[in-house]
């Protein structure tokens, strides 16, 4: 199944983003740094025979427009994402969110708890896990290794995947064309810019009154982001699932599509029941 692309208004600004499946319940899948909305390829056709899925490139990512650094935070973002579902005339959906989606994820589901109706956190930002080193290192970089580029996309990939072959040369252009383009480095650093730790740690008192379906999924050998994090995530948000996805990276949607995709079909069995 092929993804219909489009930009859409979303508030001040276009958002763009993927589409597969036209009925049943909508799920809104969210990426992190530094991918977008094609990280999401491998598993949402699947989804998209059930469900109708909505992958989205987080403002000044992808191809969606740039946006001042306090446009790009956390918490501006969930913002961004609802505006988009609003032009939609959508109104509660699935969260599926990795990296820093799983940080937009569990604002929305505090804090627009009427518009969510079930949390996937895949490897995701929580508590204070937060920027990686790489992401800091963008922000002033003391030397050529740490500027936002192509290159730096390309390290954080190759860390962030258990299987090397998983890197596919499409999935790589995906990824740094978008840094390669005019004033792409500059989006990414200004991306860079915008994140900071208490975005989600300011949440953890919250977390316990959660009373949605929450599923944790983390891979066996995140480098980037310790499964450690998944496991505290899982106690913190009472009747959460946490499944550990064995030979899988931070990137677990590219070393395990099919058994992701199944974990995310399961969640949605869940949150349907």
């Amino acid at each position: 199944m092929q993804a219909k692309g489009t930009r859409t208004q979303a508030g001040p600004y276009q958002l763009f983003c993927r589409q597969w499946g036209t009925a049943g319940p909508v799920v809104v899948m969210i990426h992190g740094i530094p991918t977008n909305s094609y990280l999401w390829h491998t598993v949402a056709p699947t989804l998209g025979e059930t469900c109708r899925v909505i992958a989205i490139d987080l403002l000044g990512y992808g191809q969606s427009d740039s946006g001042p650094v306090e446009d790009l935070t956390l918490p501006r973002q969930g913002e961004h994402i609802l505006a988009l579902l609003d032009t939609l005339g959508i109104g509660q959906v699935h969260v599926v969110g990795h990296d820093l989606g799983g940080g937009i994820g569990q604002i929305l589901a505090l804090q627009h708890s009427d518009r969510v109706l079930s949390m996937v956190v895949t490897d995701g930002v929580c508590f204070s896990n937060w920027p990686l080193p790489q992401v800091v290192g963008m922000r002033r970089p003391a030397a050529p290794a740490f500027e936002a580029s192509p290159l730096i996309v390309q390290e954080m990939l190759r860390m962030g995947v258990f299987k090397p072959e998983s890197l596919t040369a499409e999935l790589m252009a995906a990824f740094t064309q978008p840094v390669e383009m005019p004033g792409g480095a500059e989006r990414l650093r200004n991306a860079a810019l915008a994140l900071e730790h208490h975005q989600t740690e300011a949440l953890v008192p919250h977390l316990p009154s959660l009373q949605l379906p929450v599923t944790i999924l983390w891979g066996q050998h995140d480098r980037l982001l310790p499964a450690y994090w998944g496991w505290r995530l899982r106690d913190e948000i009472p009747g959460s699932h946490f499944t550990l996805i064995p030979n899988a990276g931070h990137f677990i949607m590219l070393d395990q599509p099919m058994l992701v995709a199944q974990e995310l079909a399961n969640h949605l069995q869940r949150a349907g029941r």
